[in-house]
């Protein structure tokens, strides 16, 4: 990431691969102490940065703790499978992009339109006050739930979050915090 920030980078994304777990480059438990370590490292980096006049901003540590989303946004996630679709070459619709192909969640088409209502009522209708997991979550109104997708594919429930997803938002939600607080010190 600092390689990207040294070339001038100033907006940067860069996520871990969440991969089906049989493939030799899914991220797995044992692979979370290092990237915490690294997300932690990152924050310090990140700030010696800003020092030199170098400033460069990370995806995931844009939280706005004084104001952020709506709160609906906080409540109800991305809004795959009711707010956007992922449409594919032949026009069949999909929840979003990580549900294309999978069984089950063919929503419709381009020419005919959502013919599963029932399927797009499981999105709308799937906030983190539907998931128990999230009940009592300090983070559930930053990461509002997790990736439907991910839930689905590592838990085989849209209202069951993935833990290692939710272990990955916690620690990034922590390092945006301390982020923050730095920068309000600064700016004060």
């Amino acid at each position: 990431m600092l390689a990207l920030a040294d070339e001038g980078f100033k907006e940067i994304s860069i996520e871990p691969v969440i991969a089906s777990p049989d493939m030799d480059y899914a991220l797995k438990e044992e692979h979370l102490d290092t990237i915490m370590k690294e997300y932690e490292k990152l924050v310090v980096k990140m700030i010696e940065y800003e020092k030199q006049g170098k400033s460069f901003r990370f995806y995931h540590y844009l939280v706005d703790l004084d104001g952020g989303p709506c709160v609906y946004k906080k409540v109800a996630s991305c809004g795959a499978g009711h707010e956007y679709f992922a449409v594919t070459p032949d026009g069949d619709l999909y929840p979003c992009h990580q549900f294309v192909g999978r069984d089950g969640y063919k929503m419709g088409d381009v020419y005919t339109g959502i013919n599963d209502g029932e399927l797009q009522d499981s999105f709308s209708n799937n906030s983190v006050y539907h998931k128990e997991k999230c009940s009592g979550c300090w983070a559930k109104f930053y990461c509002s739930g997790g990736c439907q997708a991910n839930a689905d594919a590592f838990c085989g429930d849209l209202k069951v979050p993935y833990e290692l997803e939710c272990k990955l938002q916690r620690k990034r939600i922590e390092c945006a915090i301390m982020l923050n607080a730095y920068y309000s010190t600064i700016e004060n």
